[in-house]
């Protein structure tokens, strides 16, 4: 798939997804652009992820900031504006979970990686490195990267928002 993408740094926990949602919603209104679920898809994650402190609690800092990053589908035939950021997006095989609210995300994200582990017929892809470092890239390769769907932005009602977070995987031998 086409991607246009929008990448922010922050300093706390959820400071870099207000920033990239903000560039999102400047690039729409500038564009005349409305998000239509049935022709555009829009996938956010955090690229790269925050520090985890001794107890597993997610943390950034001004020293140790994190970066979140969005990608909305494009059509092919779409002309960069000025000084965007478009990226290809391999195709591939994901494991799926569905999940409403997005302070049910890190839930989301336990189960599949729980279904993962313990399924005869799927494995991680081998290639999976996290989301570690990502931003810059021009072409996505399938196997790299786990995305959260947003099915229904722009809701902003964090619990009524609908997310589909995927894992890339591979048929084990």
């Amino acid at each position: 798939m086409k991607v246009i993408s929008f990448h922010s740094w922050g300093e706390f926990i959820g400071d870099p997804e207000i920033k990239t949602l903000q560039k999102v919603e400047e690039w729409l209104t500038k564009s005349n652009i409305s998000i239509d679920p049935t022709a555009h898809q829009v996938f956010g994650f955090d690229n790269p992820v925050p520090q985890v402190d001794k107890r597993g609690e997610q943390y950034a800092t001004k020293e140790k900031p994190y970066g979140y990053e969005v990608w909305i589908t494009i059509p092919e035939e779409y002309k960069i504006q000025g000084n965007q950021r478009i990226k290809k997006v391999e195709t591939g095989l994901y494991a799926v979970v569905s999940i409403k609210s997005v302070m049910n995300i890190g839930y989301g994200w336990k189960i599949l990686f729980d279904w993962i582990s313990t399924n005869d017929k799927y494995d991680f892809h081998p290639k999976w490195k996290g989301l570690i470092n990502y931003y810059n890239e021009e072409i996505i390769e399938h196997g790299i990267i786990g995305l959260e769907h947003l099915l229904n932005y722009p809701e902003n009602e964090i619990d009524k928002m609908l997310v589909d977070i995927y894992a890339p995987v591979i048929e084990k031998k």
